[in-house]
């Protein structure tokens, strides 16, 4: 039913506005809110953000850069007779991508770009154990640790702008990531829009499914992007 309705919606804007005679630029910054959920062994569901920003500093190349960063925490606590056991844990994940890519017009509304990334992904875990016997303290431990691996993403994405006010796009990406995991492959496609309020200013949501950390992968976005 929901995707009937975002159809509808746009359908609705592609029969009322006016017909855009450029095509997308990148030249903008965003900032969104990031949702991301996997399915298997390890399945889970969590909220974030992220930025980003390109730059086309002219006719066809521009440079970019990204950031998403998803925070997951869980505490308990357990009682034993006169004893009580606090424990908290938190594990935070950030992406971060910078490179560059070629813009390729296709007509006057629509291009197709290639790019190629740099990518990092940082992980961090804390947590805190305390120990209260008689609700008085008798013994605290935390801890915090963290890892990196480093990552190479080249990314195919195709841009329109449908009318004045609606941008459609769709892009595929492969992502090899140097790190631990059974399959270091991490790949996808995606597809995306934008209503935009005002030349400059556009509200986006993008969502995307493939493989990510060895697990089927879907992600969605919601954010607000100023063009310059």
């Amino acid at each position: 039913m929901l995707f009937k309705k975002v159809a509808l919606v746009t359908v609705l804007f592609t029969c009322i506005a006016v017909q855009a005679d450029t095509a997308p630029s990148y030249r903008y910054v965003q900032g969104s809110v990031e949702h991301i959920s996997q399915s298997g062994e390890d399945s889970f569901s969590d909220t974030g953000f992220g930025a980003k920003g390109a730059w086309q500093f002219n006719n066809n190349w521009f440079v970019a850069a990204e950031w998403q960063r998803y925070t997951d925490s869980e505490s308990y606590t357990e009682v034993f007779n006169n004893e009580v056991l606090n424990v908290s844990a938190s594990l935070t994940l950030d992406r971060y991508y910078v490179g560059g890519g070629y813009v390729k017009p296709i007509n006057d509304t629509t291009n197709l770009s290639f790019a190629g990334y740099l990518g990092s992904y940082r992980l961090d875990a804390k947590g805190k154990f305390q120990a209260f016997v008689d609700n008085q303290l008798a013994y605290s431990e935390s801890f915090s640790t963290g890892s990196s691996s480093e990552s190479i993403k080249i990314e195919t994405l195709l841009r329109s702008n449908v009318n004045s006010k609606l941008e459609l796009s769709g892009r595929a990406y492969y992502e090899y990531l140097n790190a631990a995991v059974e399959d270091e492959s991490q790949y996808g496609v995606g597809v995306g829009a934008q209503y935009h309020f005002t030349p400059a200013f556009a509200l986006t949501s993008e969502l995307s499914h493939g493989k990510l950390l060895d697990e089927n992968t879907t992600q969605f976005s919601v954010g607000a992007r100023y063009h310059f």
